[in-house]
């Protein structure tokens, strides 16, 4: 009983710190062989107990998890700040080519070819690219 009693606050511990919430499942099976040890049972079925308890467990708060973080966005907030902002073009580029732009080098994508002194404006971020599109002055 011991043994689960560490498995279960192991668990719950490691959950708490990460954040994970894979750990508790397990910690939840932990319970259920502690109740078995407690019912009289022999080591297989505790295990079983445990096993089977925490991968039950495990999918269906999967698959809670997944519907409540499913409309995560796919940019970070400070990053979507970018989009709307002018950049100035160093360097001539093609289609793709490199900008120094908030201390970063980034890796910018255009419909058109840009040269150098020309502006352009950010239209969103795919990745680690910046999407633009050349100012028209």
């Amino acid at each position: 009983m011991t043994l689960w009693l560490a498995v279960m606050i192991v668990g719950i511990a490691i959950d708490l710190i990460t954040s994970n919430f894979i750990f508790f499942n397990f910690s939840i099976g932990a319970f259920f062989a502690i109740c078995a040890d407690l019912l009289g049972a022999n080591t297989p079925i505790q295990i079983f107990a445990f096993l089977a308890v925490g991968i039950v467990s495990l999918i269906f708060s999967f698959k809670y998890l997944r519907k409540k973080f499913k409309n995560i966005p796919k940019t970070y907030p400070y990053e979507s700040q970018y989009i709307g902002r002018t950049i100035e073009i160093k360097n001539d580029i093609g289609k793709t080519g490199q900008v120094f732009f908030e201390g970063v080098y980034w890796t910018v994508q255009s419909d058109v070819s840009l040269k150098s002194g020309d502006n352009a404006v950010i239209t969103g971020i795919s990745g680690n690219k910046l999407m633009v599109k050349r100012l028209e002055e």
